[in-house]
């Protein structure tokens, strides 16, 4: 068996590519017969919700090497700012644990 590469390695192995002309007919034919529910996204239910951000390794050095001379995580120094933020616009600081 040959290496599968590409797109096709993110599908199921066995699983049979379905021809040009049956993508409609195939799509019709698996869509549930009851709308989904407009709850059904999972992302951001919980109490804490878990975000990210790109920087630059630069930046990030800055940040690493000021989380430490502060003795607290980088999540701790973000939220810090972004209350400061809030604060600033008369607005309640945020809640950080």
């Amino acid at each position: 068996m040959s290496k599968v590469t590409g797109l096709a390695s993110f599908t199921k192995r066995g699983q049979q590519s379905i021809p040009a002309e049956n993508v409609a007919e195939t799509a019709v034919a698996a869509t549930p017969a009851a709308p989904p529910s407009p709850h059904a996204r999972a992302r951001a239910q919980k109490a804490v919700v878990a975000m990210s951000f790109r920087i630059t390794r630069q930046d990030w050095e800055r940040v690493h090497q000021l989380a430490i001379t502060e003795g607290v995580s980088i999540n701790t120094l973000t939220l810090r700012g972004l209350s400061k933020l809030f604060e600033e616009r008369g607005l309640p600081g945020m809640t950080i644990n």
